[in-house]
């Protein structure tokens, strides 16, 4: 009959749906579970919990210990990790403090280990959310100077956020370990971010870093000139991995180093004041 085709899609429909939902439902409770672990141990000044769209995520707050104030960095791990990640993520968020920067690590959405690895095409709209989240919170609190600092995944998802019209903008950006991901679905392409990304933006990687990392990197800075950003700069860490395994002071003094050099001219970007209320004050854009 004709009615059989559309009972068909309908089920068919209906099972997508139900795997989908099913999909969605590991994934959060994947989260949860490294996320109550770190609210049990990670080292932090504060353990917040920020919401995006219904969702409440961790995030690790570390309030910097000096007399001066530089401003404040939201920190993004890769793929698969956490808010205290062990490599990259946890060594900057806990010596940044200490050079006048606070750091706010904040977990990304996870993809539970047993469902497919292209899914995480699907989350840079809720990362996007969460970075916008941890931006008005930040702001809240009184930050204007905020930068963020992501790894790898974590670059990339702030890529993505960054070239959103209409979200509250952080004032410059830190890639470490920057590549594409060509098996995503839907699939993101990092060069066309990099040009829609107009924010001073330090792309740094290590010498024995992935190899897609290290083959792209002047297509990186390719696309950083058709952008016309004078701001961007590309350090290469000498004898780094990845994960700069061993490099780690290197990486937080480039970073710092960096950081404190444009963090001048972020400031005159800043043309009124701010008093944390978000209704009062129109959102920051690039």
């Amino acid at each position: 009959t004709m009615q059989t085709p559309v009972f068909v899609f309908y089920i068919c429909t209906l099972l997508m749906y139900s795997a989908f939902c099913h999909a969605g439902i590991k994934d959060r409770e994947w989260e949860q579970q490294i996320a109550a672990k770190l609210a049990e141990d990670a080292a932090a000044t504060e353990v917040v919990w920020l919401e995006a769209n219904g969702d409440k995520f961790i995030g690790l707050f570390n309030q910097q210990t000096g007399v001066k104030a530089a401003g404040a960095a939201i920190i993004l791990h890769g793929m698969g990790g956490h808010a205290d990640w062990p490599r990259v993520i946890s060594p900057l968020r806990q010596s940044l403090p200490e050079q006048h920067w606070t750091t706010l690590s904040i977990q990304l959405p996870l993809v539970a280990i047993e469902n497919p690895i292209e899914d995480y095409g699907k989350t840079l709209n809720a990362a996007a959310d969460r970075i916008q989240a941890a931006v008005r919170f930040l702001r809240k609190r009184k930050f204007m100077n905020i930068v963020i600092i992501g790894q790898s995944f974590g670059a990339a998802s702030a890529l993505y956020y960054l070239a959103q019209p209409e979200r509250p903008k952080a004032l410059a950006m830190v890639a470490i370990g920057l590549q594409d991901y060509a098996f995503l679905k839907p699939n993101i392409d990092v060069l066309v971010l990099i040009e829609k990304t107009s924010v001073p933006l330090l792309d740094i990687y290590g010498e024995h870093d992935y190899r897609r990392v290290v083959e792209q990197a002047p297509d990186r800075r390719l696309a950083a000139k058709k952008a016309n950003n004078k701001k961007y700069t590309q350090i290469e860490i000498q004898g780094a991995n990845h994960y700069f395994y061993k490099n780690e002071e290197v990486l937080a003094k480039r970073i710092r180093g960096w950081l404190d050099s444009t963090a001048p001219d972020i400031l005159i970007m800043q043309n009124r004041e701010f008093d944390g209320n978000e209704e009062e004050n129109e959102p920051l854009t690039e």
